[in-house]
């Protein structure tokens, strides 16, 4: 009788980890997944703010396509990229300066980069949870197989 209530517990364990612990952990790996790609795409955006700002590349300013729609292309020319209109979220724009993108640019890096941090923390607990329980069924089964013999 003793046999079947560890066999039952066991069962219950396992199906924890693969249902609730292991989809945690997917979860998580996703969402740490969408932080990085942000951060990649801040660095990217932080990386194109200097090319086309570099006034040695550029000392009269810049020619450029613009999507107008259904991939129809009109030529544009920038002649001063001393201040920018940057999306600050939800579509609405900032006229800023290149310090101020600059700074704005570090501290949405910053921001995702703690919550990245944030994110590997709780896997690296949720993955230590699986440890645990598998090491508790380890020892629940070497217990039941030492009451057999």
């Amino acid at each position: 009788m003793a046999e079947l209530n560890v066999d039952e517990t066991i069962t219950k364990y396992e199906s924890f980890i693969n249902d609730v612990l292991k989809e945690d952990l997917r979860q998580l790996h996703q969402r740490l997944q969408g932080v990085n790609a942000e951060i990649s795409d801040l660095i990217q955006q932080k990386h194109t703010l200097k090319v086309i700002t570099n006034k040695q590349t550029h000392p009269h300013g810049f020619k450029t396509q613009v999507n107008i729609g259904c991939n129809f292309f009109m030529e544009a020319e920038v002649p001063d990229t001393s201040t920018l209109l940057m999306n600050i979220g939800l579509n609405h724009y900032l006229e800023l300066s290149i310090e101020e993108a600059n700074k704005y640019l570090d501290v949405r890096i910053k921001a995702y980069e703690k919550k990245a941090e944030e994110l590997q923390q709780k896997a690296a607990e949720t993955k230590a949870h699986i440890k645990m329980m598998l090491f508790g069924i380890g020892e629940l089964q070497n217990s039941a197989s030492g009451k057999k013999s």
